[in-house]
């Protein structure tokens, strides 16, 4: 009879503790996966300025020239085809030689009319409602909120902000859009659940570098 039997197993604390570092490494793996699958489809955009307001609160500028933390965040899935009504993420030319992050709503394709009569919207002749638009930034009055039928080109897309007393958009700077410069368009969930992204994006964004915004206008 042996004098020292052999413990099969191991001792159960060394066993457990084996156990539970496995499922902490697993879950690390999971999260790590998860987050390289999430943003390599979306990206993340802070907005700026008034042009999407009342749908998107815009961040302002202080005194000193820094941007505050009163903006939205937004995620833009980067493989989604934008469509009529969607919210997108355009980076297009400043007019300066040098590019510009906006934030703006796709009204009009290539081959339809757009026109806008005292800040109603006319798509190919017929009046097209627009809930997100509030009355109190849609001044008929206001000369740019009147603009003549358009046809958008091949290739290009006619945005507008919902801001429309003062969004700069295809009726003025920007012009028709040209599609390729659409970065991608924003989640209804992101959209939907502000209330949660919102303060998760400030949690762990300690400054607001320029890559997340989108522009004032």
């Amino acid at each position: 009879m042996d004098k020292f039997p052999i413990s099969i197993g191991g001792r159960p604390q060394n066993r457990a503790l084996s156990i539970a570092l496995n499922i902490i490494l697993f879950v690390l793996v999971l999260v790590i996966v998860l987050e390289l699958t999430f943003f390599s489809r979306f990206r993340r955009f802070y907005v700026v300025g008034r042009s999407m307001y009342p749908t998107l609160v815009g961040a302002e500028y202080t005194q000193s020239g820094t941007i505050d933390s009163s903006g939205d965040y937004v995620y833009a899935d980067r493989f989604a085809s934008p469509e009529c009504g969607d919210i997108v993420i355009i980076t297009t030319d400043n007019g300066d030689g040098g590019s510009i992050t906006i934030i703006k709503r796709v009204i009009a394709f290539a081959g339809e009319s757009v026109e806008l009569v005292r800040g109603v919207l006319y798509i190919n002749g017929e009046e097209t409602a627009e809930p997100y638009v509030s009355p109190e930034f849609n001044t008929p009055s206001l000369a740019k909120n009147t603009y003549e039928r358009t046809v958008v080109p091949d290739g290009c897309i006619f945005v507008l902000g919902d801001n429309r007393d003062y969004s700069v958009d295809s009726r003025g700077h920007y012009g028709m859009i040209d599609i390729d410069d659409v970065e991608g368009v924003v989640a209804e969930w992101s959209l939907s659940v502000r209330w949660l992204v919102n303060p998760f994006s400030r949690f762990f964004d300690f400054t607001l570098p320029n890559v997340f915004s989108g522009c004032s206008n």
